[in-house]
């Protein structure tokens, strides 16, 4: 229904005539389910249909100061009234105006036909294919996947697609009704389901341990941004109990809980657990259908502008808005976010100072009592001054005009961030690096000021206190407020209501007209519930994400502090699971569901905490230290020099970490795959199929070959099939041997079939270019540029592919060759066709090395040199006179036959291992590059020459980043990691080759005996143990000392009998060494 065409009234004193009159014998009729089951009933009739209440707030009085009149005012808000209900139905929901529970308020119902949340339904499926959020089957069978999603489609799903259609711009197909942009809309909010919030608080009541069946009820339910955040609680709940079990453990077992292996372990488990947690939360996308999701960039309603322009990509109009005032209001916005946390960060210090001064120094009247001011402080003045610091920086957020929900969240997000880091943790930096060392400097000035104290020192101790009042204080103060203070305020407020009723005796004519006209009592009671939703506070999912987020501060940073952190932060958060899906359920309205990828930036502000760790790790260490004194003037430096050593260690370990991790099997990996194989064959299988290719049948007509020769020669070869079958026959069988013969090393065998090949179809490229490959290897290399360049004038107009390794080689062979000028220019050409060949650049980076500079021009190779041209010299003069036949002399470069060496391969499920057998080589003279399906080898020879060797393509794909190679005396042997672990490869240069799966791990393609091993084992076996070890050390020791070390060695071995052995000739040289026999001898001197 629309809204009722609403005039002006003379009444000045409110406007109640802007209610619409509801008939008193209509009552709220709920939409029914459609009888054809395109749609769950659970998703469609829960609430009375009611998808959503558009809030709609406006002022009953003209406030002071402003210009407008009151008739002006009422206008003003009956068009803006008047076109939130033209814009919903333009896009086609249904809705109802109804007067809200207080003065000023309409509460708009709004409900959604099939065909909308159909429509849109489509257009978000074909979005998430073209951003890969799925990867369906685009087939025939498109229509019937859409179908059965749609009737899958969740609750939480349905709601979101809704709150699409009414907040998407206008532009877009949506209604663009949003709190931020239309005048009087406070809130859009869907309503809770009564029914699912008792089953789900109860499920949970009676469970210690959440699983993924839980979390996916509640994505299905309230979206994935909110199930993101309860996996994450979940999960780091889980995650505590080692730091909780360890810290326990320490507390109990240890004085100095500031160990370095303790400091250790909370570095390394904070960055295990953001590590690991990456993979959940990719898991988790996938499963949740939401992978790639953050590619979707949707624009922010409130992004707008007088001016509009075309965009050069898409061609839609889009807002104009010059981006130097962009930067102007984002590098305005800086100072403004400074300011108030500056101003947070006093109101912090000077609580913490009065803190300080009344725990520590204060011992005068009123003592007992004022001991509790900081803490009553603390809990009254710091949340409030945080959120008028939250709503500040949101109104800057707002201001700094971003394009993109999720730019605007990210700002807002480390804005937030800032806040709470400041409250949390200066008052324990501040104690930790300010107060304790110099907090024994202001006892004098107590007594100067005679002020009354029985404080001694400052210690460690001191820290650890105001770190428990933390923890304890903030999870205390936490929950009262989550759950103590709604609870009170729910039960409490009825009751004041009603009591300042009877006082003022005054009924509201505007809640009498929301309660009294509505006669049918279901009607009644359900708008009772949108009444009581309406006045709750909309959910504030950066409150709950920054708490856990802090927390994590406190026990990356402060566990060596108070070991047992932990185990009250995990205590915590079993309450904090139940404690949040109470207060979304009971104590807030409902989240709009809305779809997320991961957490978002607060995974980054957690990497950050686990980087500030390492530098309160080492500080604490060296500070705290037993042996340190902490006065002394060096202190600051040597602090500094712990700090810069813990932070490099976390570099080495976090590195380290993420680097094994990558080498475990991940499930999501594999599922991305799979996704991605089986889109990609799909196409492949399109085309194989030549679906959708242009085809033409001609009749053919063979009255031409009836006579002569003509006939003879092609009556039995007129059926093409059977051609075709039999020139493919022929041609796979030889090139099949040929491939296997170049596997096997036998070049030779090789060269005779890949020529048979180039006879049999003598104007195939691909033949020559194989051929040409194997002349190289036989280095017979101006076979081979013959085969080269043959190839290159047949693909002139051919494939590129082709064309560009024909260029590749002719380059390659040239460089062999010496002639590098030349070479370059087919490389460069190789280039210009396929720029992404890495052998390409490997062979440009060699090639390059070898060019000439351009400072003093040489002859070039085969250069043609004409006698009758003077030579251009300061020398004496030369006869230049032609000789008789005058013609020209050709001046050609001794070609050096480039240096051979022999290689072998074997392989296991894991690795391909490449043996190359060059004596005498140094680690240096190696210079190999790994690619993906190629390696390319450079190795300079004791001798001067180069030898060089290219593995191109090789038969599988390798992991390149894994890959590495030993340099022996008798050989270098490389190691290649296989991409596909177990897979046999048939050959080690293949194109086509299928391979197969390995019947156990140690088998091999040619079984040879590990020298190398049996070597290491005898030379391990050799080695000298016991007394012979320690006198081959003390030997080697002998040997490679300087003279005094020599001397102060013999000297002492001689005098003190065999006892003592010293290197200090500094210290032996003075003095005779004393005779020290072994504990339980005797030493006694012989007498002749």
């Amino acid at each position: 229904m629309e809204a009722s065409s609403i005039a002006p009234t003379d009444n000045p004193k409110d406007f109640s005539h802007l209610f619409p009159v509801i008939p008193e014998n209509a009552p709220y009729q709920a939409e029914k389910c459609q009888s054809d089951g395109t749609l769950s009933p659970s998703v469609q009739l829960n609430n009375g249909s009611v998808d959503y209440v558009i809030v709609f707030r406006f002022p009953l009085e003209v406030k002071k100061g402003e210009t407008m009149t009151r008739a002006e005012l009422e206008q003003h808000i009956l068009n803006s009234l008047q076109s939130i209900t033209s814009r919903l139905s333009r896009v086609g929901l249904r809705f109802q105006v109804r007067p809200g529970k207080e003065k000023g308020t309409l509460l708009i119902l709004v409900n959604s036909p099939m065909e909308a949340i159909r429509k849109e339904f489509d257009q978000q499926r074909a979005r998430d294919f073209l951003l890969g959020v799925r990867v369906d089957e685009v087939d025939n069978n498109e229509k019937t996947l859409n179908e059965q999603a749609y009737k899958d489609i969740s609750v939480a799903e349905r709601l979101r697609l809704v709150y699409e259609i009414i907040t998407q711009a206008e532009s877009e197909g949506g209604a663009g009704i949003s709190a931020h942009v239309d005048n009087y809309v406070e809130s859009i909010m869907p309503l809770h389901d009564d029914d699912f919030d008792k089953k789900w608080l109860k499920s949970w009541s009676k469970k210690w341990f959440l699983d993924d069946d839980d979390m996916s009820t509640l994505r299905n339910h309230f979206g994935e941004k909110i199930a993101y955040y309860f996996a994450f609680l979940q999960f780091y709940f889980v995650s505590l109990s080692i730091p909780a079990l360890v810290g326990t453990l320490v507390y109990m077992t240890h004085s100095n809980t500031l160990t370095i292996w303790y400091s250790l372990f909370m570095l390394i488990w904070a960055i295990v657990f953001t590590e690991v947690w990456k993979r959940k939360e990719q898991e988790l996308a996938i499963k949740w259908d939401v992978r790639n999701y953050s590619k979707h960039e949707k624009k922010r309603a409130e992004y707008k502008a007088d001016k509009t322009t075309r965009d050069q990509v898409t061609g839609e109009e889009i807002p104009l808005i010059p981006t130097w005032q962009i930067f102007a209001r984002r590098s305005a916005s800086i100072p403004g976010v400074a300011v108030g946390a500056f101003l947070l960060s006093i109101i912090v210090a000077s609580v913490f100072i009065l803190q300080l001064f009344l725990h520590e120094y204060y011992k005068g009247p009123f003592h007992q009592f004022l001991h509790y001011t900081p803490t009553i402080g603390y809990v009254l003045l710091i949340p409030q001054m945080t959120n008028i610091y939250s709503v500040w920086v949101k109104a800057l957020n707002n201001w700094e005009m971003h394009k993109t929900d999720a730019t605007w969240e990210y700002h807002y997000t480390q804005k937030i961030f800032i806040a709470n880091f400041l409250v949390s943790y200066l008052s324990l930096f501040i104690t930790a690096w300010i107060y304790i060392p110099f907090g024994d400097y202001v006892l004098p000035y107590l007594v100067e000021f005679n002020i009354n104290h029985h404080h001694e020192t400052v210690d460690f101790q001191r820290l650890r206190a105001q770190l428990v009042y933390f923890i304890v204080t903030g999870q205390l103060v936490g929950f009262l407020t989550e759950m103590v203070v709604p609870y009170a305020l729910s039960k409490l407020m009825p009751k004041a209501i009603k009591i300042s009723k009877r006082v003022i005796k005054k009924e509201d004519n505007q809640k009498e007209l929301a309660t009294v006209e509505i006669s049918d009592k279901e009607e009644a009671k359900f708008m009772q519930k949108v009444y009581k939703e309406v006045a709750l506070p909309e959910y504030n999912i950066y409150a709950d994400y920054v708490e856990m987020v802090i927390q994590f501060g406190y026990v990356s940073m402060f566990s060596t502090v108070w070991p047992v952190t932990s185990v009250c932060c995990m205590l915590n958060n079993w309450v904090e699971l139940r404690g949040d899906a109470i207060k979304i359920s009971k104590y807030t309205r409902r989240p709009i569901p809305q779809r997320a990828e991961s957490i978002g930036p607060w995974l980054g502000n957690m990497e950050t905490l686990i980087w500030l760790s390492s530098i309160t790790m080492g500080s604490f260490a060296y500070l705290f230290h037993p042996t340190t004194d902490i006065h002394s003037p060096y202190t600051p430096v040597f602090t500094l020099l712990a700090i810069l050593l813990s932070e490099h260690l976390y570099v080495a370990i976090h590195f380290v970490i993420r680097q094994a991790m990558s080498q475990i099997p991940s499930w999501s990996d594999l599922q991305i795959r799979k996704e991605e194989y089986s889109l990609r064959k799909l196409w492949l299988d399109r085309i194989s199929h030549n679906k959708g290719l242009v085809t033409r049948d001609i009749a053919q007509n063979n009255n031409d070959l009836a006579e002569g020769l003509s006939s003879k020669l092609w009556r039995t070869h007129l059926d093409q099939q059977l051609e075709i079958e039999s020139a493919t026959h022929l041609t796979t069988d030889i090139y099949a041997r040929a491939n296997d013969a170049v596997f096997d090393d036998d070049y030779d065998e090789a060269l005779l079939l890949f020529s048979e090949l180039v006879q049999l179809e003598p104007e195939n490229a691909e033949f020559l270019l194989k051929r040409s490959s194997v002349y190289q290897k036989l280095n017979q290399l101006d076979q081979a540029l013959k085969d080269t360049e043959k190839a290159l004038s047949l693909l002139k107009d051919g494939s590129r592919s082709l064309l560009a390794r024909g260029y590749l080689q002719k380059g390659a062979i040239l460089h062999r060759l010496g002639q590098y000028v030349e070479a370059q220019k087919h490389l460069e050409q190789s280039k210009s066709l396929n720029s992404t060949d890495k052998t390409l650049v490997t062979w440009m980076r060699k090639n390059q090395d070898k060019l000439p500079t351009p400072v003093q021009p040489t002859a070039v190779s085969n250069k043609t040199v004409d006698k009758n041209e003077p030579e251009a010299n300061n020398g004496p003069a030369v006869d230049n006179k032609p000789p008789a036949n005058n013609k020209p002399v050709v001046i050609n470069e001794p070609v050096v036959k480039p240096p051979s060496a022999r290689h072998e391969w074997f392989q296991n499920d894991k690795y391909i291992t490449i043996e190359l057998f060059i004596k005498k080589v140094k680690q240096e003279a190696v210079d190999v590059q790994f690619f993906d399906r190629s390696l390319s080898l450079s190795v300079k020879l004791p001798s001067g020459s180069d030898y060089s060797l290219e593995l191109d393509p090789l038969a599988h794909p390798i992991v390149p980043k894994e890959c590495s190679f030993r340099v022996f005396s008798t050989k270098v042997e490389f190691k290649l990691k296989k991409e596909s672990e177990g897979i046999m490869w048939g050959a080690l240069e293949s194109e086509n080759d299928m391979g197969s799966h390995m019947n156990t791990v140690t088998s091999t393609a040619r079984k040879e005996k590990d020298w190398n091993k049996l070597t290491k084992e005898l030379e391990e076996e050799s080695k000298p143990e016991g007394e012979a070890a320690l006198n081959a050390l003390f030997q080697q020791i002998y040997k490679d000392a300087d003279e005094d070390t020599k001397r102060a060695m013999m000297k002492s071995f001689v005098e003190s009998n065999g006892t003592c052995l010293s290197t200090n000739w500094a210290e032996i040289g003075s003095k005779k060494t004393e005779v020290k026999p072994p504990e339980g001898v005797i030493a006694k001197k012989f007498e002749s």
